[in-house]
C-alpha cells in the first residue's frame, strides 16, 4: 500500500502546486486585491500541505522512518483544504469542481495511512 501513497501524495502535491501556481500566474486569484491577508494566508496552508504530501510521498517510495508520521500529518491538512474547498466553488455555482473536490476527499480517505486502524503503542 505504500507505493500508491506515495504516488498518490506526490501526485496531489505537485498538483496542488500546479492549480495555485497557475491560478497565481494567470490573476485568477481575485482576493489578492480584495482579501490579500486571507488569501495569503490560505495560500501558505495550501502550499505547506503541497510540500509536505511531495516530501512524505518521496519518504514513503524511499522507506524513510519518518514518512509514515509525515503523511498521515499531510494528509489531515489534505483533508481539511478538501472539506473547507468546496464552498467556494458552491458559491459560484462550480458544481464540476464540487463533484471532483468530493470525489478526491473519498479517494483519499481511502488510500490514506491516517484513516487505517492501527494497534495502540504503549
Amino acid at each position: 500500500m505504500k507505493p500508491v501513497v506515495s504516488v498518490y501524495s506526490v501526485t496531489m502535491g505537485i498538483a496542488m502546486l500546479a492549480l495555485w501556481s497557475f491560478s497565481w500566474a494567470t490573476g485568477a486569484i481575485p482576493e489578492m486585491t480584495t482579501k490579500p491577508w486571507e488569501i495569503a494566508m490560505h495560500l501558505t496552508a495550501e502550499f505547506t500541505t503541497a510540500g509536505l504530501l511531495i516530501v512524505s510521498g518521496a519518504g514513503l517510495w524511499f522507506g524513510a522512518r519518518w514518512a509514515t508520521r509525515v503523511n498521515i500529518f499531510a494528509s489531515g491538512m489534505l483533508v481539511y483544504s478538501l472539506i473547507q474547498s468546496p464552498g467556494y466553488y458552491l458559491q459560484r455555482n462550480a458544481m464540476i469542481f464540487v463533484v471532483l473536490l468530493a470525489v478526491v476527499f473519498l479517494l483519499t480517505v481511502v488510500i490514506s495511512p491516517a484513516f487505517k486502524p492501527r494497534q495502540p503503542t504503549f
